[in-house]
């Protein structure tokens, strides 16, 4: 190892080191507090939720639990590609996209499911999602439902989300007007509005009505985890997660920010 290998790698450590947060919650942190995920995983991250006590980390095969510092309580392997999940109920669910990725196929093909977890990250049951038949890749549960984001094969020119009820029975296929690559990655609902991250030339972000009317597009990139953290219309308040490949450990770590998003602009401070 040279000594420029050992710099960066001393400013890997650094940088990864888990951070002693003093707040109660995640609502108080200060905008611009960074939570670091504890150890590094074989797949990059794909999304996040919280319970309001832990963060729940997907790393597609594998599901990490940390407490609010991100120091880690457990984790588990879990079938590739396990995608953004959600906290709803007292339980984890964590779509999952078995069958082929963003191309065309047909429901009695696909093998799309979201798998139910428990605060321990047992499993605990699973529900076809037959309708999502490009991947199941991200959830979110609001006002009784659960909304089903996933893949789709490049030139479709818009984007769709599934609608279940709290059984998983579809209700709708809500389609939205705006073109991505390979679809929509996250979905989180904040301050009276869906947030959907996307990935494109650059990575964007999406924030729509409760209907998924188009409110707002963000070049700013929430395409690998986002968690509400409160504020209002337009001030509202997001722990959103980056991706980096460590070389020293040759694994995927994540951490979060905490941002503010006002006048249209992500802010750190």
């Amino acid at each position: 190892m040279n000594c420029r290998t050992e710099i960066i790698c001393l400013l890997l450590a650094v940088v990864w080191a888990a951070v002693n947060l003093s707040a109660a919650s995640l609502a108080e942190l200060p905008v611009g507090s960074v939570i670091a995920c504890e150890g590094s995983y074989g797949d990059h991250i794909q999304g996040m939720a919280t319970d309001g006590e832990a963060i729940y980390w997907s790393f597609a095969s594998t599901l990490v639990k940390t407490d609010l510092n991100g120091k880690v309580l457990k984790s588990v392997p879990v079938p590739y590609h396990c995608g953004d999940p959600c906290w709803a109920d007292g339980a984890l669910y964590v779509p999952y996209g078995g069958g082929s990725w963003n191309r065309e196929i047909g429901e009695a093909e696909s093998r799309n499911f979201i798998r139910v977890y428990n605060a321990e990250l047992e499993l605990t049951g699973e529900h076809h999602v037959p309708e999502v038949v490009y991947g199941a890749g991200c959830i979110e549960f609001r006002s009784g439902k659960f909304y089903v984001g996933g893949g789709l094969p490049d030139g479709k020119g818009e984007n769709y989300i599934y609608e279940y009820d709290a059984k998983f029975r579809f209700v709708k296929r809500h389609v939205i007007p705006v073109s991505s690559h390979l679809g929509v990655q996250t979905i989180k609902y904040a301050a009276g509005s869906f947030w959907l991250g996307c990935y494109g030339k650059p990575n964007f972000c999406i924030r729509t009505d409760e209907q998924f009317r188009i409110r707002e597009r963000y070049d700013y990139a929430t395409t690998v985890g986002v968690i509400p953290l409160g504020g209002t219309a337009d001030r509202v308040k997001l722990l959103v997660a980056w991706h980096i490949f460590d070389p020293q450990a040759k694994g995927n770590r994540a951490r979060a920010v905490v941002l503010e998003v006002t006048d249209g602009v992500f802010r750190k401070k």
